[in-house]
């Protein structure tokens, strides 16, 4: 790409190989039930906001979120992290998604292809459990 006769690399974002653009090579990721308490558990006495992207946000997080408490979200977070082969944003997508098989979390997050099956699984079923005896 061209732009006022200066040659601009553009890299091509691709999600299944972990090509997300410059600007997320260094983000962290939010589980979505991170998001949710934070939106719902605003600090000091500031009021949220009442604007239309606010409550949309919200109502998102409220469906979406799969754990109830933000304990929940922080062992399920650790749980991901004991396998180092896994990015952040991995560990946002299974923890967010919650395939039950591996082969499942491979069909919705690609990049995951480079974990064998038999150390994905046990992580996988761990999650499954935590959020079948979350209180």
């Amino acid at each position: 790409m061209t732009v006022r006769g200066h040659r601009v690399a553009y890299e091509e974002e691709d999600a299944s190989t972990l090509r997300l653009g410059s600007e997320f090579n260094n983000a962290g990721c939010l589980l979505i039930s991170e998001v949710r308490y934070l939106l719902e558990h605003r600090p000091g006495d500031k009021a949220a906001p009442d604007t239309s992207v606010y409550n949309k946000t919200l109502d998102y997080v409220k469906t979406f979120a799969k754990f109830d408490k933000p304990e929940a979200a922080a062992a399920i977070r650790e749980t991901l992290r004991r396998e180092s082969a896994l990015t952040q944003f991995e560990i946002a997508q299974i923890a967010n998604l919650c395939p039950v098989t591996a082969e499942e979390a491979k069909s919705i997050v690609p990049s995951l292809v480079k974990i064998d099956d038999d150390k994905l699984q046990p992580l996988l079923d761990e999650i499954q459990t935590m959020r079948k005896f979350q209180s």
